[in-house]
């Protein structure tokens, strides 16, 4: 597994670097609310978008394993409190288990 995974970003890097050295003559404008950024190589523009892309991945990644850990813990202590009052059931005589009064038995 690890192989494939060396193997897919070994691609993903000369996909880049292909990407970066076609486009190096390249420039564009980056038009922003406030203000205008001339003569912004497209390399730049493209690598920059990406990194953005992998940084709000991984903000999002992190807040969903952090939601889903808190989740795993809440399912952990409810199952200990059950596994508690099981174990408390298990261990009751028979004397304290409520039994039904005769008056109760004669309306059945």
């Amino acid at each position: 597994m690890w192989a494939v995974r060396y193997l897919l970003l070994l691609i993903l890097i000369v996909l880049i670097l292909g990407f970066a050295i076609l486009n190096s003559s390249q420039r564009v404008f980056i038009n922003l609310p406030t203000r205008l950024i001339p003569d912004v190589p497209l390399t730049v523009v493209m690598l920059s978008a990406f990194c953005v892309g992998i940084l709000v991945s991984f903000i999002l990644t992190v807040a969903q394993t952090m939601k889903m850990s808190s989740d795993v813990r809440a399912s952990r202590r409810k199952v200990h409190q059950l596994e508690m009052e099981l174990a408390a059931l298990r261990n009751r005589s028979l004397e304290d288990v409520d039994t039904l009064d005769e008056s109760e038995v004669r309306q059945e």
